[in-house]
């Protein structure tokens, strides 16, 4: 296997990121995990999934085809309950996703867009496109499990200042409410 052979991922807002197996196998394993599997597993079918990204020359893959070989690989080695799970994991998250709205404080109120967190966290913190995203997404994994239908563009910012500080990211550049 070449492997300085990369593939990458097209996301659903459009940016192009590195393929990341360890990515994968936290995805996998949300699924695998309940249904009694071992972490071994969902490492071994994403880096089976990554070995024939590469072998077909695939240079970039959208994310949701990616999602589709994991739910067809893990139906091949028989953990069909597995990506049952994946799959409800996935709707509720889009049908969340589409109800959860925005309150900026004047009046204003959008639809969630963790694209446009990621490109404020890029904007404050002056941090690089993927680290942004990654904490844009914890941000969203944060908020999307609460019941509330709107969420004050405040409290968005309070938990990406949160994990920016966790993270150590915060020690140089300071905050702007911007």
């Amino acid at each position: 296997m070449d492997d300085t052979a990369k593939s990458w991922v097209e996301k659903r807002d459009g940016q192009i990121e590195a393929f990341d197996v360890a990515k994968l196998t936290g995805i996998l394993w949300r699924g695998i995990e309940p249904d009694g599997g071992e972490y071994r597993h969902a490492r071994e079918l994403a880096r089976a999934i990554q070995v024939y990204l590469r072998r077909s020359k695939r240079t970039t893959v959208t994310s949701a085809a990616i999602f589709e070989m994991g739910l067809k690989t893990l139906r091949r080695v028989h953990r069909g309950p597995a990506a049952e799970n994946l799959e409800l994991h996935r709707t509720l998250r889009q049908t969340r996703r589409q109800h959860l709205r925005i309150s900026h404080g004047t009046g204003q109120v959008t639809a969630w867009d963790k694209a446009w967190l990621s490109r404020l966290a890029e904007g404050m913190w002056h941090l690089s496109p993927q680290t942004a995203r990654l904490l844009a997404g914890q941000v969203e994994s944060r908020i999307l499990p609460h019941e509330e239908t709107v969420i004050s563009r405040e409290d968005i910012l309070d938990e990406l200042n949160g994990l920016v500080s966790q993270f150590g990211l915060a020690d140089a550049v300071p905050v702007s409410r911007a």
